[in-house]
């Protein structure tokens, strides 16, 4: 039993599946023709140098891309991201399993060399649920500038971690932001309305939907906003009508409000009502999720004490899903392990046959742990599931065997040793 502690544990493995998926991620604002050409300068890499060919026998096949959208969903692990101008996902064939992890690595360092601002994620489709990051921690707080501190913090201790790769948050980077800042006695002077200068702004950037031109089975919405030269420059943004409501008059927006430059996350997500950043990492090949929690722990138990108050982790990513998996089973069992000593007592009318019964299931983990141990495999929830399913198989042979003593006693009339024997 002492061998268990040299078994992997791993929620769900990889899949032997002969493709992987990478994923790629610009800041959010860029235009979905920078993120097209991102694509095709990675697919003239894989072209050149991953690609199988006469002097490369092993590597790329053939590959299917997907900009502005994740694609449909071709296996029930893959969850489609929303369409967004500044994501794309590719999914890639290989000629056998054991080259994709020198493909990913290798599409993984020309993106990081050629594209700084380009978030790429390249990972195996897995055989159970979908996991974005196996390694994953959630940061809590109330203010923006003091978690992002933490997080910077938590970055460079995952970036120490040799089998952590591909460390990034889900805020994404800081962009440039017009922030509009209504100055209220101002508007309330002219009769404006926080909702009038939200419409006017509204309409002359984004567009307002006045109606929609079908074009066979195409439906084009036809849109009102102010043109793209305007929409570009501050200057011009200030001078920007707004439209009251209430009197029918019209006021620049210099007028009723500020317009500030600042830098500010591109999203601000919140988990139960709290400012929530998920920092996540991908493994590298040999490295497992409980590992690479097991060696961030300490530094978490240690500094988390000092953070201000109100600010807090979480763990996610695989911990999380196990944990849950194993929870909803561990909440069974006790019940399950109750029937069956109840079902047991009243077969035999003992208590010491049962406990005789029940005392083999540990001696089935001698065989799990040895054959996990030969085949080099890993201990995750299919596994689990399996050893539940080997304890009723004991049970039963052991119920069999009991049976089977006993004939020999009654029946035969040999000695209990010479039964047993």
């Amino acid at each position: 039993m002492s061998g268990f502690k040299y078994v992997p544990k791993i929620f769900f493995p990889p899949s032997d599946r002969l493709y992987f998926k990478t994923e790629l991620e610009l800041p959010l604002g860029t235009a979905i023709e920078r993120t097209e050409t991102i694509v095709k300068e990675l697919e003239a890499f894989i072209t050149k140098e991953l690609k199988i060919s006469s002097d490369r026998p092993e590597g790329v096949t053939s590959w299917i891309s997907h900009i502005g959208t994740g694609g449909p969903r071709f296996v029930l692990q893959h969850s489609p991201e929303p369409a967004s101008p500044n994501y794309a996902m590719m999914v890639i064939n290989t000629s056998s399993s054991e080259v994709i992890g020198d493909m990913m690595h290798k599409l993984d360092s020309y993106a990081f060399e050629h594209f700084p601002d380009l978030q790429i994620t390249s990972r195996r489709i897995e055989s159970g649920v979908s996991i974005t990051n196996p390694v994953e921690i959630r940061l809590y707080g109330k203010e923006i500038d003091p978690l992002f501190t933490l997080v910077e913090q938590l970055k460079a201790e995952m970036s120490q971690v040799s089998g952590l790769k591909n460390i990034s948050d889900d805020w994404g980077q800081r962009i440039k932001k017009l922030k509009v800042v209504i100055n209220q006695p101002r508007a309330l002077r002219v009769g404006a309305t926080s909702q009038d200068i939200a419409i006017s702004l509204q309409s002359g950037l984004s567009g307002l939907e006045l109606t929609q031109y079908r074009e066979g089975e195409d439906v084009i919405p036809v849109l009102l906003r102010s043109v793209e030269a305007d929409r570009q420059d501050i200057d011009k943004l200030e001078t920007l009508s707004v439209y009251i409501q209430s009197t029918g008059e019209s006021v620049t927006l210099k007028q009723v409000a500020d317009i500030e430059v600042v830098w500010e996350p591109a999203q601000i997500l919140r988990r139960d009502g709290l400012k929530t950043v998920s920092v996540g990492a991908q493994l590298t090949p040999g490295m497992t999720a409980s590992e690479g929690f097991a060696t961030l722990q300490p530094w978490l138990d240690e500094h988390s004490h000092r953070w201000p108050a109100g600010y807090r982790y979480e763990l996610g990513g695989e911990a999380e899903s196990s944990g849950k998996a194993n929870q909803s089973i561990g909440e069974k069992l006790p019940m399950a392990a109750f029937l069956i000593l109840i079902l047991l007592v009243a077969q035999f009318n003992s208590l010491r046959k049962p406990a005789i019964i029940l005392a083999t299931i540990p001696l089935g983990m001698i065989g799990v742990i040895i054959g996990l141990l030969t085949a080099q495999s890993f201990f995750g929830f299919m596994t689990l599931l399996g050893v539940i399913s080997l304890a009723g198989i004991v049970i039963n042979n052991a119920i069999v065997l009991l049976e089977r003593i006993k004939y020999e006693i009654d029946d035969n009339g040999l000695s209990a040793q010479e039964a047993i024997i």
